[in-house]
């Protein structure tokens, strides 16, 4: 598919460039936007006319691209080239579109992949975004609103492929630690292998617990991902939470269209039946304005804590610790989580780590359950002016109306 190609150390081929050689002809990384080295993206299109012209698109943007026509193309260029990015037609055959993805994605994990179709259809939506689509394009594209939201998915793309590395860098470096750790009747090495250098045994026990976070997350990120429901996905989330927490009070304070909030899903675990609901519609108006700019788990171990972060209104949660996150995400507050229960049980650091994590994902799948319904709303109601024409230019009237 390339001429003259190089083998990379992973093995597979440095491709040719598309875009323009240096002058003394040695080939070097093109920087793209911030400096960072210029996006591959695979098309993949049935479409001979299309394929050029969001070659023609994509090239104009600074981004290097490799348009093939068919599965078997597409497939080939991942097993032997790196690729940030594919574009994949749904119409490629009856189901085809999928079926590649699923392909593209069990070649490599880290690809990023979106999806193109001609018409919005809300259940194709969602079937692409359970498996594993990072955006749905439809219709005309707007060569500028096209490669702001390309943009956008390469640096997801770029994200979840460093998140992948370290773990399998995470894994090799457990695995070369316990080829190191003496066997005894007990796998204890910080405990049962005194000879076992304690530099190596901390760093033992701190890879143990990251890796622990990694397959948690991973768990709760593979729950998540098929909710694209609302509703479904609040209560796996609470399901989860309780499942790896014990039993605690729970509430998601949701965003109103008035700016406030309100009470989206809570669990009650040890409040006066007569009186949660009358706790939890108070906390909505307490606890998101306190903690929705909040970068981390606030976590309120003691009653100093309570008072310094609630003031007057600590009365509330008397007795409790409290554990409360936002889930932001494009510097936006999505929800805002509380978690309370008797103060001597209480959360633990590890469990703090866990939730921090956790914020991460629940922000990311909120944003996608939100981007899919949102963009399947009539044009009047996406928050344009629908009597304004300049809103809606030709070539850009269907943009966005999927995720």
């Amino acid at each position: 598919m390339s001429t003259g190609p190089h083998d990379n150390p992973d093995g597979r081929k440095q491709p040719k460039r598309t875009a323009a050689q240096p002058q003394d002809g040695h080939e070097q990384p093109t920087l793209w936007p911030h400096g960072s080295v210029t996006p591959r993206v695979l098309v993949v299109s049935g479409s001979r006319v299309e394929r050029e012209s969001l070659t023609a698109k994509l090239t104009q943007r600074g981004m290097e691209v490799e348009p093939v026509g068919t599965p078997a193309d597409a497939l080939a260029a991942i097993a032997t080239e790196r690729f940030d990015l594919a574009m994949v037609q749904t119409s490629l055959g009856s189901g085809r579109g999928l079926e590649l993805v699923r392909g593209l994605r069990e070649l490599d994990g880290g690809l990023g992949i979106v999806m193109i179709a001609k018409k919005a259809d809300l259940d194709d939506a969602v079937r692409a975004m359970q498996a594993g689509v990072l955006d749905y394009f439809v219709g005309k594209m707007d060569t500028a609103a096209l490669a702001t939201r390309l943009e956008q998915a390469v640096a997801r793309a770029r994200q979840q492929r460093t998140e992948q590395q370290r773990s399998e860098r995470l894994r090799r470096v457990c695995r070369d630690v316990n080829a190191h750790i003496p066997r005894g009747p007990v796998r204890e090495p910080a405990l049962e292998t005194p000879e076992l250098d304690t530099d190596l045994a901390t760093a033992y026990q701190n890879l143990t617990e990251q890796m622990a976070h990694v397959g948690l997350t991973a768990e709760f990120n593979s729950l998540i991902r098929q909710e694209l429901d609302l509703e479904c996905l609040l209560r796996t989330v609470l399901e989860f939470v309780l499942a790896k927490l014990g039993p605690t009070n729970a509430a998601i304070f949701l965003p109103s269209t008035t700016g406030d909030y309100t009470l989206g899903a809570y669990v009650n675990y040890d409040c006066p039946r007569d009186t949660a609901e009358v706790l939890l519609e108070h906390l909505a108006g307490v606890m998101p304005d306190r903690f929705e700019d909040e970068p981390r788990v606030v976590l309120m171990r003691s009653e100093h804590s309570l008072l310094e972060r609630l003031g007057d209104q600590a009365d509330w949660l008397d007795g409790h610790a409290v554990a409360c996150f936002a889930c932001r995400h494009d510097d936006e507050c999505l929800a805002v989580v509380t978690l309370f229960r008797d103060r001597r049980t209480g959360f633990g650091d590890d469990q703090v780590g866990m939730l921090n994590a956790m914020a991460d994902l629940f922000a990311q799948q909120l944003a996608r359950v939100i981007q899919i319904h949102h963009r399947h709303l009539p044009k009047e109601q996406w928050g344009a002016d629908a009597s304004d024409d300049d809103a809606w230019e030709d070539g850009a009237d269907d943009w966005g109306m999927a995720a």
